[in-house]
């Protein structure tokens, strides 16, 4: 009889380890949300890209989503992944304005001078925050949601 009442904690115990453990393996995932505004107004149709500060297998990956009309994005899932790894990134910003005032998402590489130069269009946004190499936005994601991860972009 003692051996039967102490065996639903007991189970319960084992089950809350097994569920712990799962959680914080390598399979942990982030996800990211958060607001773009230029100088305090909200940017519709800009390209976030979280760009890896480590390298795998010689490339540093991307991770890329659109701002709505109130200039909030999220990265919840990436291909067949439930979210993005956690980590160290750092952040690119662009607006891409076609020749007729279509707004495009930049391809991956997309270099704004040569757009601008070429009479395509042009990236809307401040050239700081266009390439890795010039921005200074950064993001360290931790397991789980990462809410409020705002971008405030200054200048015209």
């Amino acid at each position: 009889m003692t051996l039967r009442s102490s065996m639903p904690p007991t189970v319960a115990l084992l089950a809350l380890v097994a569920l712990a453990g799962c959680s914080s393996g390598p399979g942990s995932y982030a996800h990211v949300s958060g607001v773009v505004t230029l100088n305090g107004a909200p940017v519709d149709g800009a390209k976030v890209t979280f760009v890896s500060t480590t390298e795998m297998e010689g490339q540093k990956a991307r991770y890329s989503t659109t701002t709505d009309s109130s200039g909030k994005y999220m990265i919840a899932g990436w291909g067949k992944q439930p979210g993005i790894p956690p980590g160290m990134y750092k952040v690119t910003v662009t607006k891409l304005v076609m020749k007729g005032g279509k707004v495009q998402a930049p391809e991956e590489g997309f270099d704004s001078t040569q757009l601008e130069m070429s009479g395509m269009g042009k990236n809307e946004l401040p050239k700081e925050y266009a390439e890795e190499t010039t921005s200074k936005l950064t993001a360290t994601l931790e397991t789980g949601k990462n809410k409020d991860v705002n971008f405030d972009l200054k200048g015209k």
